[in-house]
This record gives C-alpha cells, structure tokens and sequence, in this order.
C-alpha cells in the first residue's frame, strides 16, 4: 500500500463520521416548522369536534311577542277653549297737548302735575289773554262800522230803484240802483265777522282745555313759561280704555277661531279676557274683551298681536287701576262653548301625533292639530273619537297597523290579535 492510498482513506474517514450529524440537524429544523402547522390543524380539529358534539339551537315555533303600550281612554265634554297670553297696559288714546297761541302761562290748575284728573273741556292753564281781548274788542269795532256802511249802502239803493221806478223806464242797470256797492258793503261785514271769530277763537284759545276726560301723564311748562304756537304743555292720556297688546301665534288663532285683521261688533264682540297683575303684593282683576287683531304678521317672530281692551280702568270698583305701563296676564276664553275630546298630554306625540289603538289591538297613526294644549291634557276638535284609546307610553318604533299588547293605567292587559305589518316606520 503506498503513500497515496493511505491519503485517500485518511480523508473519506472524516466525511463518513459527519454523516450522522448532518441528518440530525435537518430533522431538528424540520420539527421546529412542523410544530406550528400540527398545532393549527389540532386546534382545528377540537373546534369542529366541539361543535359537532355541541348542544344545538332549537328554532322557535311561535312569532314575537307584542310591545306592551300604556293607553288613556278619550273622552268628550263641553269646554271652552282658553289661551294664556301676556303684555304690557298702554292707554287707548294718548296725547301732546301744545299751546294754539303765543304767550306768557300765567295760570295753571292745582292739578296740573303728573296724574292729574281731569274732565272733557275743563281748564288746565291759561296764556295771558290781554292782547286776544283787545283784538275781540277792535274786531266788534270793525263789525259795527261794516253794518252800519251796508245799512247806508241798501238805503240809498232803495231810493234809487225809487228814482228809476218814477222817471225810468224798463229794467234799471245795475250800477244806476248801485248794486255793486251794496253787494261790497255785504262783503265788507261777512269780512269783519269773520275777523271777530278769528279773534273770538283766539281769545278762547289762550285757556288750554282737556280734549277728553283722563290724567297727565307728564307736565312740560310752568307758570311763568312763555310759549308759542305748538309749544308743548303737557301729556295726557284717555281714561275710559286701557289697551293690551298681547301676542298670539296661528295655534291660538286657530284656538280662537280669529282671523288675521279681526274687529268686533256687535254680533261678535270677541273673546273675553280676565286679565291679572300683581300689585303691591296683591294679585289685581279686570275684565275685558279682545277687540281686535291687526292686520299683518310679525315678519320676525312670525306673530299676530292682538288688542285686549278694558274698560273704565280706573274706576273705583276696580280693586286698583290698570295704569300705563303695567306688565299683565291675560287669560282669553272663546265665545262658544263646545264640545272637545280630552286626552291626556302624554298622549300627543312630536306636537303633531297621536297613536290610536284599534279594536284589533294594532296601532293606527294619526296626524292631529290640537285645539287646545295645557300642562295636564290636549283637547282636539277632530282626529280622536270619543271613546278611542290612545297611546300615552314611550313607543319607540311604531308603524302603522302594528300588532301590541295595549295595557290600561290599572295594569289591566288584553291579547292582541295578529295583525300585518306595514312598511311605514315613525318615529316618536
């Protein structure tokens, strides 16, 4: 054996020791990405054991049961519809009184200050007359010297028409009779009586009178105050009315049964008000009646106002009077009384809604207008029945014909009856 045989040996020695390990490392890697994949699959296999040998739903043979709803039984009764409105007292006729003539005030009456009473035509100052009396006295003058020159004037014209009549003849012209100068005569008097009524009103003028029975709201002149032609003296307001202006929205006209620009009359006087003011820690009433409403809506607030009218505010039966400027209550109450069904508030749903419960116990929605709305209850004049049930529970999902178990307010059931249901789906 030489030399090179004895290499050879000495290296396929090496390659077969190495053998063994090389296949344990590729076993070893091949366990370590196998170990994931035989866990997934176990996993699997255990999921669907465990359904296959799980217990199973059992369908339900029978349709849901109903909602239960709360209802309120509707009644009809005799009512009269009433609004509550507010506003503020002003008084029906207000005015500026101002002097007519020029002139120093050189009398006032004692109750001439704020609130001062007075009666249609009494004095309330008076303006230093002297100057319009002398003007009367020189236009009386002129009256007197205009007569008697037209006095003169018809003399001579009649002993004219006299000359004509025994020398003339035919019809006498106009100017031979002088009739011209009669007819300036004529209007030289009708002129100086024009100028003593001229000066006569004046005269009269100077004395500043009350145009209407009322009080002073305000005093702006003094004695001793010179004053001239629209020169004011002083604010007065009438008595015998104090007006409230009161908003009312297309609800209360509606309520009402009022128009938009409506006046009473005779045949229709309009609602009566009660109207109620706290005073002096004191609730006060008056009685009155809304004698109109104006013409035009509110392009803002998208209101009508309306006018409520008291008579003789200040008037001693009253327990206080209605001033200017008071903040009221008014509570209005129809004319007519009719006949409204009652339902409790509950059972107006959205302002505009109300869910009847039908003798086959299913739901049927209706879209009503309601004539009146308070705290407790609504009234309707059309949409709800007398008799009818109405829903008065939160339904949160209703449609129309839907099937439910309706529960009166004594906790009392009844079984519906099966019903379709529809498509329609409202919500409350």
């Amino acid at each position: 054996m030489n030399k090179m045989d004895l290499n050879m040996m000495s290296q396929a020695a090496p390659d077969e020791e190495n053998r063994p390990k090389g296949m344990l490392g590729a076993l070893k890697r091949f366990a370590i990405f196998a170990a994931p994949l035989v866990v997934i699959v176990g996993g699997g296999a255990l999921l669907a054991l465990m359904i296959a040998t799980g217990p199973k739903a059992k369908e339900k043979g029978e349709a849901p049961h109903p909602p239960a709803v709360q209802f309120a039984v509707a009644h009809a009764r005799p009512t009269t519809i009433s609004i509550n409105v507010q506003g503020e007292a002003r008084p029906r006729v207000e005015a500026t009184l101002a002097a007519q003539v020029a002139g120093r005030l050189v009398w006032a009456s004692p109750k001439y200050a704020e609130g001062g009473s007075f009666t249609e035509g009494e004095v309330i100052a008076r303006i230093d007359a002297a100057d319009y009396q002398l003007a009367v006295v020189r236009a009386r003058a002129q009256v007197a010297q205009a007569q008697e020159a037209l006095a003169r004037e018809e003399a001579e014209s009649e002993l004219a028409r006299q000359d004509w009549a025994a020398l003339g003849r035919g019809d006498p012209p106009p100017l031979a009779v002088r009739e011209p100068q009669l007819a300036q005569a004529r209007a030289q008097v009708a002129a100086a009586e024009a100028a003593l009524r001229s000066a006569e009103l004046d005269l009269n003028r100077a004395s500043i009178r009350a145009p209407f029975t009322g009080r002073l709201r305000e005093r702006r002149a003094n004695v001793g105050d010179y004053v001239g032609p629209g020169s004011p003296v002083a604010v007065m307001f009438a008595t015998d009315a104090m007006e409230i202006r009161v908003p009312l929205t297309d609800a209360d006209l509606a309520s009402m049964r009022l128009p938009v620009g409506f006046t009473a009359t005779t045949a229709n006087p309009g609602p009566s008000a009660h109207v109620t003011s706290v005073t002096g820690g004191r609730i006060r009433a008056w009685e009155g009646r809304l004698v109109r409403t104006e013409a035009s809506v509110d392009a803002r607030t998208r209101l009508v106002y309306g006018v409520v009218q008291v008579r003789d505010p200040f008037n001693v039966r009253n327990s206080a009077p209605l001033a200017p400027g008071m903040f009221v209550s008014a509570r209005l109450e129809g004319s007519n009384r009719e006949t409204l069904v009652a339902a409790p508030r509950s059972a107006l749903k959205r302002n505009e809604f109300v869910y009847v419960v039908t003798a086959d116990n299913t739901i049927d929605v209706r879209q009503v207008r309601p004539a009146q709305t308070t705290a407790d209850e609504v009234l309707f004049r059309e949409g709800v029945a007398d008799g009818e049930r109405v829903v008065v529970s939160v339904l949160t999902s209703p449609r129309q014909g839907m099937a439910v178990t309706p529960i009166d307010r004594a906790g009392e059931s009844t079984a519906p009856a099966p019903a379709a249901q529809q498509e329609l789906d409202i919500r409350e």
